[in-house]
């Protein structure tokens, strides 16, 4: 259902200018929830998506062949690891970052992949913020532990992302 300010559109000519979409109130680093797991959400791997991405990507014969994969250590076809950290990523930035005043990502630390991801598995997404540490130029570096389960809610993924978000305390 569309909300009536967004589904009127507006033609922009010189007297009517085109509508300017509000921009999103963003939190700082200090309203992060320290010590609190957030529930990101989940997302199904399709088969189409695991050939999509690993042909792009990452063409290995386990992630794009599937009569070579049945022959595989793995035993069939699995989604790219990079694959499996995409959708960590889409599900951390649309539960989370993106209400946060956020600067850039920093680092990534011990990045695991911890069972192969096959199509049918639903991934849930899980950010625990670690730690919120001011660093004296208006912004705080941010740490976080993520994880991916599967649908048997087996760890599928996990890794720590360091980064960077503006601080309430602007210089």
């Amino acid at each position: 259902m569309s909300h009536p300010e967004t589904s009127a559109r507006v033609a922009s000519t010189p007297e009517t200018p085109a509508p300017v979409a509000p921009v999103p109130v963003l939190l700082p680093a200090q309203d992060m929830p320290v010590g609190q797991e957030i529930d990101c959400g989940s997302y199904e791997v399709t088969e189409d998506e695991i050939l999509a991405f690993a042909s792009a990507w990452d063409p290995q014969y386990f992630h794009v062949d599937r009569d070579a994969a049945t022959h595989s250590a793995f035993g069939g076809l699995i989604a790219s690891g990079l694959h499996t950290a995409s959708v960590f990523q889409r599900l951390a930035a649309t539960r989370v970052y993106n209400r946060y005043d956020v600067v850039a990502g920093k680092r990534i630390e011990n990045l695991r992949f911890l069972r192969p991801v096959r199509a049918g598995d639903v991934l849930a997404c899980t950010v625990l913020v670690r730690s919120v540490k001011p660093d004296g130029r208006g912004r705080c570096l941010v740490r976080i532990l993520g994880t991916l389960r599967d649908q048997h809610d087996r760890p599928v993924l996990e890794l720590e992302v360091d980064s960077l978000v503006r601080s309430r305390d602007q210089p």
